[in-house]
Parts: structure tokens; sequence; C-alpha cells
């Protein structure tokens, strides 16, 4: 194939990139790259398609690629860096980012990247269990998730929550990301929310904790017969739970004054 080829190939590419067929673009960049190899930006353009697949490990290897072909293309710099920060690799991703910068130091977006990027590397958890065995991609959004709960910073823990729930390869797991996320929205004041996450996480796996979470924000909505079932649904799960039994007490009088 011709340099004219793979033009036309790119433009191909382009065409289904903007109606957001990314399959169809992806294929049409990798025809562009085998007729010329060596042009940075059919690698950078077929990054783009993958990463609006979510494949964030060939859309790093793309971004590498146009690197490789042209280091001090700022846009190689950008797609990396980006492909990093969906891979939730948060300081290479500033390393990415802070390498475009040093070639325009101009670059407003660049810069606003690298502080994202910065910032979210401050949060970042652990990327391992104690048994040294990696977490993966689930795991590792409710460790950030935890971290930036802990910062009282709950619509972003919210975001890694709801990835963790997307990414989860059980509906065991589903039902503790649940109850996290709801956790979240507690602190909010956002009980509808939470009480949608609850009952998500009760139907795959029943748990005291889950019913208290529900019965709490069905007592801020005023649904207090509702409450009251849960709270006793709390108790039969955990005697000891001292928060029901009080709520129980509480909810009675309210039940009973309406």
């Amino acid at each position: 194939m011709s340099n004219k080829a793979a033009a036309e190939a790119k433009a191909k590419g382009n065409a289904f990139f903007l109606k957001k067929q990314y399959p169809e673009a992806i294929e049409w960049y990798t025809k562009a790259i085998k007729a010329d190899p060596n042009d940075s930006t059919f690698y950078s353009n077929r990054c783009a398609a993958y990463m609006g697949l979510d494949k964030f490990n060939e859309a790093l290897g793309d971004a590498e690629m146009c690197i490789k072909l042209q280091p001090a293309w700022v846009k190689g710099w950008y797609r990396k860096g980006a492909a990093l920060m969906s891979l939730s690799r948060y300081e290479e991703a500033a390393m990415a980012f802070r390498k475009g910068v040093e070639y325009e130091p101009q670059n407003d977006d660049l810069k606003q990247k690298l502080e994202d990027a910065e910032r979210q590397a401050k949060y970042a958890p652990k990327r391992f269990r104690e048994d040294g065995s990696a977490l993966n991609a689930a795991e590792l959004a409710k460790e950030e998730g935890n971290a930036l709960f802990r910062h009282a910073k709950y619509e972003q823990a919210i975001d890694k929550y709801t990835r963790a729930i997307t990414l989860a390869s059980t509906e065991e797991e589903k039902a503790t990301y649940y109850t996290n996320r709801a956790t979240c929205y507690a602190q909010l004041h956002h009980f509808k929310e939470v009480v949608d996450d609850t009952t998500a996480a009760i139907n795959i796996k029943p748990s005291s904790k889950a019913y208290l979470r529900r019965g709490l924000a069905l007592e801020s909505l005023e649904k207090y017969k509702l409450a009251l079932e849960d709270m006793k649904k709390v108790l039969e799960l955990d005697p000891s739970a001292m928060v029901a039994s009080q709520a129980i007490h509480r909810l009675t009088r309210a039940v009973n004054n309406l």
C-alpha cells in the first residue's frame, strides 16, 4: 500500500471515529499503520479509538509507539498519560504529563492533567494485598474509593465505587461495593440513592450493614414502618447491634404516632 492508501485509510478511520464506531475506526487505523508504520498520527488516532472502547492497555501501547516515533510530540505524552490514568497508574501518568509539559510549558490543558494525576496519586492506595498478590481492577477501584472516603471526598469516592461495581467479577463483590457507595450517599444526605444501593446489595447478599444503612436512610425519608422492619432484620443478623436496638425504640414511637 502507498502513502496515499494510508491517508485514505486514516480518513475512513476518522469518519468512523467521529460516529463513535470505534471497532471500525481501529480496523482502518490498523490498515493505515500497515501502509505506513512510521506515521505517529496513525498510532495516536488508534490509541484514541481504543480509549473509546476502554481498552486501556492497547491504548497505552499505541501511545508509547507515538513517543518512540516522535518523542517531542506532546500528543503522544498526553495519550500515554490518559491511558495510564484510566489504568489507575497515577504516578506514571503524572510522569508522562510532566514530560509533555517540558516540551510545551504553556500548554494549560496538559498542566491541568498533570495536577489531576498528582492529586490522584496522593490518594491512591496500595496496589497489592498483604500476601503480595496484585489487586484486580475492581478491588483497586474500591481501595481508591476507600482512600477518598477517608479524606471526605465523597463524590469522588462514589465515582470509584461505581467503577468497582462495573468491573466486579462476582455478585458478592458487587454487594460490597453497593454498600460502600451507599455509605457515601448517606454522607451527602442522598437518602433515595442510599435506599437504591442498599436494596441492590441486599438482593445479592443480605447483611446487617446493608439493612442498617437502608433503615437509617428510610428513617430520614420518614418511612418509619419500612425502617422499623429493616432494623428488626439487623438484630436478626446481629443481635449485638446497639444502633439497631436504639433505632427500634425510636421508630416504634414514630410508628405509633402515625
